[in-house]
C-alpha cells in the first residue's frame, strides 16, 4: 500500500500539472495564421478579457443554443469548484472554518459535512443528467466516442463514492483529513483502510492521470478557444508580413 498511498497521488499530480502546462503551450504556440474573429468586442484588452470571464463563467452561448443542457453543465462545473474549493479549506481548516464566522466546533464541523454532502448531490445529479442526454439523444450519440463516457464514469465515481463515504460509520472523516493535509505538507500520515475512501482516493487519482489526456482539457482549451473569438475585427486581406499567431489580447484595437 505504500505506492497507492504515498507515491501514486505524487504521480498523478505531477502528470496532472506538466500535462495541463504541456498541451496550453501547444495550443499557445500554434500558428495562427488567419484571425479567428466571430464575435469582436469593442473597448480593448479589458472588454475582452470581461468577455470571455463571462463567458467561461456563466456560459451565455450555450444557454442561447441548449437552455436545458446550459442548466446541467452549469450546475455541473459550478458544483465541481465548490467541491474543489470545499475539500481544500476542509482539508486545511480541519472543518474548522466556520468558526471563524462564530460557529462552534460542533457546529463547524456539521456546516461542513451538510455543505458538502449538498453539493456532492448537486454535482452528481448534474452528471447523471448530462451521462443520460449523451445516451439518449440521438444526435449527441452519434458524436460520442468512448472518452466521452469514460470521462464522465471516472467523474461519477468520485462523486458516488465521496457521498457514499459520508453515510459509511466504517470510514473516519478526520482520520482521511489528516492523511490529506500530511500529503499536502509531504509529510506522512497513516493510509486510511476504510475500503469506501480507497475507492474514492483510487478514482480521483484515476482521473487526474487521465485528464490531460481527455476532452477535460477544455478547462484551459475553453479560455485560449474564447479569448482567439473576441479579438479586433481582421483586417483583409491579411498582410504578408502579419503575425502568424493570434495575440490572446493585443493592446488595442485595430482600426
Amino acid at each position: 500500500m505504500f505506492f497507492f498511498g504515498y507515491i501514486l497521488p505524487y504521480a498523478a499530480a505531477a502528470v496532472f500539472v506538466v500535462g495541463m502546462v504541456r498541451r496550453t503551450w501547444d495550443w499557445l504556440s500554434r500558428p495562427v495564421p488567419l484571425p479567428l474573429t466571430v464575435s469582436s468586442v469593442a473597448g480593448g484588452r479589458r472588454a475582452r478579457a470581461a468577455a470571455v470571464a463571462k463567458e467561461l463563467v456563466l456560459f451565455p452561448s450555450l444557454y442561447r443554443g441548449d437552455r436545458r443542457l446550459w442548466l446541467s453543465a452549469w450546475l455541473m462545473h459550478a458544483s465541481l469548484l465548490v467541491v474543489l474549493v470545499g475539500h481544500t479549506v476542509g482539508i486545511a481548516f480541519a472543518a474548522q472554518q466556520f468558526r471563524y464566522f462564530g460557529a462552534s466546533k460542533e457546529a463547524s464541523v456539521w456546516l461542513s459535512g451538510a455543505m458538502g454532502l449538498l453539493v456532492g448531490l448537486v454535482f452528481t445529479v448534474a452528471l447523471l443528467t448530462v451521462l443520460y442526454r449523451r445516451a439518449a439523444n440521438v444526435e449527441v450519440k452519434r458524436i460520442s466516442g468512448p472518452d466521452d463516457y469514460l470521462a464522465l464514469v471516472l467523474l461519477l465515481c468520485v462523486a458516488a463514492s465521496g457521498l457514499a463515504m459520508r453515510y459509511s460509520a466504517e470510514v473516519d472523516l478526520a482520520e482521511v483529513r489528516t492523511y490529506l493535509a500530511g500529503l499536502l505538507v509531504f509529510r506522512a500520515s497513516p493510509l486510511p483502510r476504510a475500503w469506501l475512501f480507497l475507492v474514492h482516493f483510487a478514482a480521483v487519482n484515476a482521473l487526474l492521470l487521465y485528464f490531460p489526456f481527455s476532452k477535460l482539457v477544455h478547462l484551459t482549451g475553453a479560455f485560449v478557444g474564447r479569448s482567439l473569438l473576441v479579438q479586433p475585427p481582421p483586417v483583409y486581406p491579411t498582410p504578408a508580413d502579419g503575425p502568424t499567431a493570434a495575440p490572446l489580447f493585443s493592446q488595442g484595437d485595430r482600426p
